[in-house]
């Protein structure tokens, strides 16, 4: 049997919990960051000498018109899932919650949606939190955090659409399925201020769902890694150092530079250089031809750097 609680919150004390979700990676950074995840979550730790144990509340009851303070065991919280599963949404998961117990989103008392509590003593907990960004959500002294979206931001699968329709445009301008058959893309969460990476290792390009960007930047997105695939299947050590010194780099300038991957960073990369380049060729004949990001010491492209690139590529 499943109770519902019609609780709109309850005042109370409040552990704070810090938890930190960390991510890294490499890749071409496009975007502003933006990140809503699962969050990480703690588990109860007892209280008094007796940690890790049950805790004891007072509550008075009365027998024959007297009244005696009975000590009751609480079963501690655990909680599995802490999560935004829409905009301006938190839900929290887990074992342990009582009816009665207090919750709060950053000391305040919480706005809730829903709050069921099973037969078998799982709980599931929603509550409404109308500002972007981390919340710090407690049941009773169990805390999470969590990051929620406007109620007006652009949802994840609002983003996924677009690059959805942003795979069929640029397949019209680079037929990569027929180039590369053997490798794939995928579609990840919103990742801080990368647009996509590509692995040579595993034949995967990967493109973040980062709201706030246009289909026209999903594009440009997928044709920027599509260039680097093209570089590490088509290209050979001798044609990336003609490259490096017909676009007006030093004969020691590296290829790539590990470590940064910001877009300020790419001027200096001959190999970001080649990749802007691709998406200027593919795109020129487009209504919006694309505008490189990169100032190579060559200058911009031009007809003559595209024909020496395709020569590069040529059989």
């Amino acid at each position: 049997m499943t109770r519902r609680v019609g609780l709109r919150g309850r005042a109370g004390p409040v552990v704070a919990f810090a938890g930190v979700l960390a991510l890294t990676a490499a890749g071409c950074s496009e975007t502003d960051p933006v990140v809503f995840v699962d969050a990480v979550v703690d588990e109860h730790t007892g209280v008094g000498d007796d940690a890790g144990g049950d805790v004891s509340v007072a509550r008075e009851t009365s027998s024959s018109g007297s009244s005696a303070a009975t000590t009751l065991p609480v079963t501690p919280i655990v909680v599995d899932r802490a999560w935004s599963p829409a905009n301006a949404t938190a839900e929290i998961t887990g074992t342990g919650a009582l009816v009665d117990d207090i919750v709060t989103v950053d000391g305040e008392l919480a706005v809730i949606d829903s709050f069921t509590i099973d037969a078998d003593g799982r709980f599931s907990l929603r509550v409404t939190i109308d500002d972007e960004g981390a919340h710090t959500v407690c049941v009773r002294d169990s805390c999470s955090r969590v990051f929620t979206l406007a109620a007006d931001a652009e949802s994840i699968g609002e983003v996924e659409a677009k690059i959805a329709q942003a795979r069929s445009i640029a397949a019209t301008m680079f037929d990569a399925q027929a180039e590369f058959p053997d490798w794939s893309v995928e579609v990840s969460g919103p990742f801080a201020s990368i647009g996509g990476t590509t692995d040579p290792v595993t034949k995967t390009i990967t493109v973040f769902a980062n709201r706030g960007r246009s289909v026209e930047d999903f594009v440009v997105t997928l044709l920027h890694e599509w260039a680097h695939v093209l570089d590490a299947e088509r290209l050979d050590d001798d044609e990336r150092a003609a490259y490096t010194s017909f676009r007006g780099y030093g004969p020691s300038t590296p290829w790539r530079s590990e470590g940064d991957h910001s877009i300020e960073a790419w001027s200096g990369q001959p190999s970001e250089d080649f990749a802007e380049v691709m998406v200027a060729l593919w795109t020129a004949s487009t209504e919006q031809p694309h505008q490189v990001r990169t100032v190579a010491p060559g200058g911009p492209p031009d007809d003559i750097v595209f024909e020496t690139v395709i020569g590069f590529l040529a059989p």
